[in-house]
């Protein structure tokens, strides 16, 4: 874990390595009595890592209607086990409102979690997170190109010094690129993250529509059924190759 925090190449002013305690969201009064369990046995230890603000680097905060974006943390999250991952993540994203990067560790494997987020409208004291963009599992001891290529990406030097939304901004589009590029032969380059990011959705709906027909066919004892399946399946592999060509 050590080498992939010197890989990212942030400042060491901007290091912090406190110990965040778990009664900090026990105490939040939003953990019902199983999300007090899922903290208590599933993690082993969480730590804020990494602290980006005006005081520890020349990035301007950033303020519109729906967001205030006054700094961001880098947050790692020692784990037992890898399961209810989403659940932990919103929690503490909603007790912590700050936009940040939450880095799940077990065994030598990361995670990387994000969330854009705006200020509630019912409660301007609260933030709404908005979509978890996330990576499946890295490897650290078995870094594939691609896995090279994202950390390369997330290095503090190829993202933006505007401003914290523009910096967090490039770290969403950075998790977008790499999950995207893991459905190609090569790494995406030169496209626009949204663009990406529509095509790679619309990608994996049709992968849970094939994935549902295929569960279907095993199912279905008319053989005129099963043949209407597979050819409804090939009009979907079909659209999805093509699809795929847009992200190269």
């Amino acid at each position: 874990m050590s080498d992939f925090y010197r890989d990212l190449n942030i400042p060491k002013s901007c290091h912090v390595g406190n110990t965040v305690f778990k009664k900090l969201f026990y105490d939040s009064g939003d953990l019902n009595k199983t999300d007090k369990e899922l903290f208590t046995e599933q993690i082993d230890k969480i730590i804020w890592t990494f602290c980006f603000k005006p005081d520890t680097i020349n990035i301007m905060p950033y303020h519109d209607e729906q967001r205030e974006y006054t700094e961001m943390e880098i947050i790692e999250v020692r784990l037992h086990s890898d399961g209810k991952i989403k659940r932990i993540a919103k929690i503490i994203m909603r007790t912590i409102p700050y936009p940040m990067l939450l880095v799940f560790s077990l065994d030598n494997k990361i995670q990387l979690w994000a969330a854009h987020q705006r200020i509630s409208l019912a409660d301007q004291s609260r933030n709404t997170i908005e979509e978890f963009i996330f990576t499946d599992w890295v490897n650290l001891d078995k870094l594939t190109d691609k896995d090279k290529m994202l950390l390369q990406s997330l290095q503090l030097q190829n993202l933006s010094h505007v401003n914290y939304y523009r910096l967090y901004s490039d770290i969403v589009d950075r998790l977008i690129t790499y999950n995207a590029s893991k459905l190609t032969d090569g790494y995406i380059e030169g496209k626009d993250a949204d663009d990406v990011k529509v095509i790679y959705d619309k990608i994996a709906g049709i992968d849970q529509e094939i994935e549902k027909l295929r569960v279907g066919i095993k199912k279905e004892s008319q053989l005129n059924r099963r043949v209407e399946m597979n050819i409804e399946i090939k009009k979907l592999e079909s659209g999805r190759k093509e699809l795929l060509g847009g992200l190269v």
